[in-house]
Order: C-alpha cells, then structure tokens, then sequence
C-alpha cells in the first residue's frame, strides 16, 4: 500500500487543506527494470504553487485528482 497526495480542486489564492487529499493505492508487482523506492526527503518547492494553476508555463500544470510530483531522496527498497 502507498500514500498519494492528490490535487483535489485548483486552489483560489492561498491552497487550503481541501485542495488536496491523500489517497492509499496497493501498487502492481515491479517489472524488469523497475525499482521500489522509500522516499526519505522531498521537495517542496515554491514553483509548485504555479503548477496548481492551469496557466501555461514552463512546465505543465498538475491535474485535478491526480497525484502531485516532485523531486525526492529516496532509498531502493527493491530491485
């Protein structure tokens, strides 16, 4: 089971607690060349903010009721 935190609505000014929401999903058994991960430190990062717009930029925007990226330290759990 792992944790997943969702965009849940494009925030108006300052995001709130009900922008998002964290959702638990089982995940498929890994296939050749894909690993597990712990992630151990992420990132947080002002331009995330831009991102729960929907406005072009230099990067594409998250989408609504989609798990949000970023960048993260993570240990290989499994090869």
């Amino acid at each position: 089971m792992v944790k997943q935190i969702i965009l849940a609505e494009r925030p108006k000014g300052e995001p709130s607690k009900e922008s998002f929401k964290m959702e638990e999903r089982e995940l498929p058994e890994l296939k050749d060349g894909e690993v597990l991960l712990t992630g151990k430190f992420y990132s947080v990062d002002p331009y995330m903010r831009g991102r729960m717009n929907d406005a072009k930029s230099y990067v594409p925007p998250f989408e609504v009721g989609k798990p949000i990226s970023g960048g993260v330290v993570a240990q290989v759990e499994e090869k």
